[in-house]
């Protein structure tokens, strides 16, 4: 008689081996389960307890439970037949899956790690009458189950911002204009979601909208408010189960509901982003529809997902950094000021800069194949959110707590392995028993264009933690003057990166280091998750430079001594630290950066050619005094990078600008560019700079009388140790990533 498998046996079977092999697993899974992953393990521990809310099939939930075998994965489901199908379905281990309704208290109080919430919590309003108050409840009783420090993520649908009514033109020669949902025109399907569609807006008649005609041929105008168009925007193309799709309203809260609703509950919010989806941008919103003002000026896509991140912090701590008064600074008393002329053109350069040496620490160990991290998590940077008054492109906003690697200002004269070991010990609570090695530094600028300063990065390699601490984030010790300094935690390697791809980790030193510890270590970063890059072959190649890599050794720069250009202005702001309640709790003056007259958010873009014997980019060569200062050459091989305008407010308006920068600058001519992952900061403690990276495509013939240095991706991939410009590092690294060439 044959034996029946044990459940041993059954989990052996489904066990996947190595993190390579998850590696390999992770890449076959489709793309909206890569994002979802990768926007969430990020920011949840490599070990405890998380809550799946709405687990479904369970296949979402198996997938994070394959990553992490310190991790328990509870998967929740209304459904006690899917429960139960799921649980004979996906077996491990540290899986399980439950019955019980969300909105409830399915788990104790301070039972859970983390609760992911992927799109479920649209559900809660649309099936219980769209009740907010219903959705209120379940958030109580969500964070209720959290431990502190315990980390809740929702990943839904949010409320567009922009004008309370808009037009949208919709074509009526797609399909027909009556009969069967799959054969209806667009304009059709609209009239119909119209009559039939109800919501917490208009629980009872239909949609308010009114129809004109169109200065688009082809096509029905409509009037109607932003929400309304983006609920039919967002269910379209779903054609199969219409009738289901009526039944459920997508959006329910704004991004600032959302982040109250955080914050009033004791949440420190680490993420909060709205999502647009570059597949579904490229094949179901480009060329299907006009959204624009009533005005007739055209708008953004809205987004086609939302993601918040928060963490649980002890009763009265912080919640979020604001600067609640900000003015020019005259005479700074932290940051110096400074003014090079060049010598030859006479241009006047403005440097910022902090006292001190800037140091990276990124501690590292292996465990069951695995790379994982140390780095500070819900580090107080309030100057991330300076400058209101100059918003960053995209909709995203931060608490001013953000994830990093254990940076440090030392003082000249203190020799490095005494600082690293301070460090550590100071900041991480590393004692010498724990360090196993000290690599070899690299050295990068962060805003050379404006700031003074080159990051020494490290890499640790230190012995994993063993006993209580194994499962317990360590409180940072509080150096600031905030209530806290946030914490050191564990976190794997290559879903920081994913997480990076998709803007959900805005740090690109830890980013950068990451890759390095991961090049070093011949291990693959994992698949590539941001937007896909598709660069037609070129017949022609752009010129080889020889010294692509190696610019010309000068000093062309000296103090110039009679004033600044006024360029840059230093600003002092007042920021203050508040708790859930509105209390403040602390209120602190920081100096900071920013120019004068453009915007906080800067583009930088590599161009790219691709031939049939691989990839081209072309890199520029500038003299910037900030590099004369630190190794007496001024020569820096950049991408290029523009300041965006202050009237620049959504990532789409900056290809356009690419484009003409490429063609003013560099006599180039683009074809198209991607957004190369997410945006991200390289000096918050200085500027509120946040950098959008781009890969553009460029026609080939443009490039041989370029003003830019050609080389292979490949040449470049081998040379990155000489690369001092952190911008140019993100791109390259990313790029290779994106296009697979990394391993």
């Amino acid at each position: 008689m044959a034996r029946s498998p044990s459940p041993a046996d059954v989990y052996a079977s489904q066990h996947r081996g190595s993190a390579d092999d998850y590696a390999s697993y992770f890449a076959g899974m489709d793309a909206s389960m890569q994002q979802k992953v990768a926007l969430t393990t990020a920011h949840f521990p490599t070990r405890g307890r998380v809550a799946d809310m709405g687990s479904g099939s369970g296949r979402g939930t198996y997938d994070l439970a394959c990553l992490y075998q310190g991790l328990e994965l509870v998967g929740v489901d209304i459904n006690p037949v899917t429960v139960d199908m799921a649980g004979q379905t996906w077996r491990r281990p540290n899986l399980r899956f439950v019955a019980g309704d969300i909105a409830d208290p399915v788990f104790p109080p301070e039972s859970l790690d983390g609760v992911l919430d992927s799109s479920v919590l649209h559900h809660v309003t649309s099936f219980n009458d769209f009740s907010l108050a219903r959705l209120e409840t379940c958030l109580d009783n969500q964070v209720r189950a959290l431990r502190t420090g315990g980390v809740i993520i929702i990943r839904d649908f949010v409320i567009p911002d922009g004008p309370e009514h808009v037009w949208l033109d919709l074509p009526e020669t797609d399909g027909a204009a009556e009969g069967e949902v799959p054969a209806l025109s667009t304009a059709a399907l609209f009239e119909r979601f119209a009559r039939d569609f109800r919501c917490g807006v208009h629980r009872t008649g239909p949609v308010p909208h009114t129809r004109h005609a169109s200065p688009h041929p082809g096509h029905a105008r409509y009037r109607l408010t932003l929400r309304a168009a983006n609920e039919f925007i967002l269910r379209k193309d779903y054609r199969e189960h219409w009738d289901v799709e009526l039944l459920e309203e997508y959006t329910y809260f704004s991004q600032g509901q959302f982040e109250e609703a955080f914050r009033s509950r004791g949440l420190r919010i680490l993420s909060s982003m709205p999502i647009r989806n570059p597949w579904i941008l490229a094949n179901r919103y480009e060329g299907r529809f006009h959204l624009s003002d009533l005005e007739g000026r055209p708008l953004p896509f809205p987004p086609t997902n939302y993601l918040i991140v928060g963490e649980k912090v002890p009763p009265g701590a912080g919640v979020v950094l604001r600067e609640e008064h900000g003015e020019p600074l005259t005479t700074p008393r932290f940051l110096s000021l400074s003014t090079w002329r060049h010598e030859a053109s006479g241009q006047l350069y403005e440097l910022v800069e902090r006292p001190g040496r800037t140091l990276d620490v990124l501690p590292w160990f292996q465990e069951d194949g695995q790379v994982f991290v140390l780095a500070k998590k819900g580090f107080p940077r309030p100057i991330v959110n300076a400058c209101a008054d100059r918003p960053h492109l995209g909709g995203a906003t931060l608490s001013g707590y953000i994830t990093e690697p254990l940076a440090a200002i030392t003082q000249v004269g203190e020799a490095p392995a005494r600082a690293l070991a301070r460090i550590l010990h100071e900041r991480a609570g590393l004692g010498p028993e724990r360090l196993l090695e000290v690599g070899e530094p690299v050295r990068y600028f962060t805003s050379p264009g404006g700031v003074n300063e080159r990051v020494s990065a490290y890499l640790v390699r230190v012995a994993p933690a063993s006993g209580p601490e194994k499962n317990a984030a360590l409180p940072a010790p509080d150096y600031g003057p905030f209530t806290s300094a946030g914490s050191v935690r564990e976190l794997d390697a290559r879903q920081v990166l994913r997480a990076c791809h998709v803007g959900g980790m805005v740090d690109a030193r830890l980013e950068l280091n990451i890759h390095r510890l991961l090049r070093r270590l011949g291990a693959s970063p994992g698949p590539w998750i941001g937007a896909p890059l598709v660069f037609p072959i070129q017949a022609e190649a752009p010129p080889r430079a020889p010294d692509a890599l190696t610019p010309a050794r000068r000093a062309p720069f000296s103090v110039h001594e009679e004033g600044a250009t006024g360029y840059l202005e230093p600003r002092t702001g007042t920021f203050s630290e508040r708790a859930a309640d509105g209390r403040v709790l602390a209120s602190v003056p920081r100096e900071y950066l920013v120019p004068r007259e453009a915007g906080r958010d800067t583009a930088v873009a590599l161009p790219v050619v691709r031939t049939a014997e691989g990839y081209w980019v072309g890199l520029e060569h500038r003299e910037l005094p900030a590099v004369q200062h630190f190794t007496g050459s001024a020569g820096l091989v950049v991408v290029p990078a523009w300041r965006l305008p202050r009237a620049f407010t959504h990532p789409g308006e900056v290809p356009a600008l690419i484009a003409e920068r490429l063609r003013e600058e560099f006599g180039l001519t683009a074809r198209r560019a991607w957004e190369l992952g997410g945006s991200y900061h390289t000096t918050p403690g200085v500027t509120p700079e946040l950098v959008w990276p781009f890969a553009v495509e460029v026609e080939a013939s443009t490039a041989r009388e370029a003003r830019l240095r050609w080389l292979p991706l490949s040449a470049l991939l081998e040379g990155l140790d000489t690369v001092a410009d952190a911008h140019l590092l993100v791109v390259a690294w990313r790029l290779a990533h994106a296009l697979g060439v990394l391993g």
